[in-house]
């Protein structure tokens, strides 16, 4: 893994309370999850039922968008720079929500005269739109003549944001951008989750996060990874349990800045999963002689170590290499690390 490409990806989240992305199967009961993951992060943080109730809604309009209209493509390109994407940027104030689709160009056009048609109106007028909308027998099958972008911009307040980038010779990829927050503004720009996604799709990322994750914020993501990396259930369980084993892994290292970021990435059946983090110097120094001693140890070696570090056999110190043993046994391959001059670390498991 290019630590260079790791650390732009972190970067490009600067500020973020949660950072969360996802680019995988798109199943509508996932709908449900980003719904829990948005009311614990609120939750956390105090915010008001109408900032819920605003996030929740376009959370869910755009995250469907995605599921109804994404356009077919062949599997090695909708796998890889056709691939949908959502994200969410959350601070205590303010929230970014991001959808990424394949759209065809003559869709493409029509997306462009709705959002224009939008432009300059307020609250009232938008909801006027939206009413007259509800009563055109006209409506297609791609949206009711807008109606959902309608509604996402009367509920947020803000005006929404999009970008379009050619993808093959009949296809774009359109970038949808909404803001949720009193006296909020804009913390990136349409453009920037276009040149995300090209890191994403050339990574395979299936699910990010970035931040101090709760246990509910963990449980929502790990319920995401279980259905989505592999229909094997065995397979699910054993990146389930990597997971749980980085979360445990980042805690009992302790991390500066703004916290850990996780990624699961895909290219064909090979899923690989990378930590990323600014450690103290004291953590550099025992993170790499831990993954050095974990990659010496032969499989009986490493069950062993596992089984006394549970027992209590070793020191406390030692319990970092618990969740490396973890994430080393789920795969033949050596762990990799690299770690920056100014402490940004990156780890990465084949699971």
């Amino acid at each position: 893994m290019d630590l260079s490409i790791v650390h732009t990806i972190y970067r490009s989240f600067a500020g973020d309370r949660l950072s969360f992305l996802y680019s995988g199967l798109f199943h509508d009961e996932h709908t449900a999850r980003l719904i829990a993951l948005g009311e614990e992060f609120l939750g956390q943080n105090g915010a008001d039922k109408g900032v819920r109730g605003k996030l929740a809604f376009i959370m869910v309009e755009m995250y469907q968008n995605i599921v109804r209209h994404r356009a077919g493509l062949a599997s090695e390109v909708q796998e890889r720079e056709g691939r949908s994407m959502f994200l969410l940027r959350s601070t205590s104030a303010q929230h970014e929500i991001v959808a990424i689709n394949p759209i065809a160009s003559a869709d493409a056009e029509n997306v462009k005269k709705e959002l224009a048609r939008l432009d300059g109106l307020d609250r009232d007028q938008m909801k006027q739109v939206f009413l007259l909308g509800l009563q055109n027998d006209a409506r297609t099958q791609r949206g009711g003549a807008g109606l959902g972008l309608i509604e996402m911009a009367r509920r947020s307040g803000h005006p929404l944001r999009h970008a379009l980038s050619p993808l093959g010779t009949s296809h774009y990829l359109f970038a949808l951008q909404a803001l949720v927050g009193r006296n909020a503004n804009w913390r990136s720009a349409p453009l920037d989750a276009l040149s995300l996604h090209a890191l994403v799709a050339e990574l395979g990322i299936s699910v990010l996060c970035r931040g101090n994750l709760t246990a509910g914020e963990q449980e929502v993501v790990l319920r995401m990874i279980e259905r989505d990396l592999d229909e094997d259930r065995t397979r699910s369980d054993a990146r389930s349990r990597a997971f749980l084993a980085t979360m445990e892994l980042v805690e009992n290292l302790g991390t500066t800045g703004e916290g850990p970021m996780v990624f699961l990435g895909k290219v064909g059946a090979e899923v690989r999963m990378v930590l990323a983090a600014h450690l103290r110097a004291d953590a550099v120094t025992r993170i790499t002689k831990a993954v050095e001693e974990v990659n010496a140890l032969d499989a009986p070696g490493s069950q062993r170590r596992y089984r006394d570090i549970l027992l209590g056999r070793v020191e406390a110190s030692d319990t970092i290499q618990l969740g490396l043993i973890e994430l080393a046994r789920r795969h033949s391959a050596p762990l990799r690390m690299a770690v920056a001059p100014d402490g940004f670390m990156v780890l990465e498991a084949v699971i």
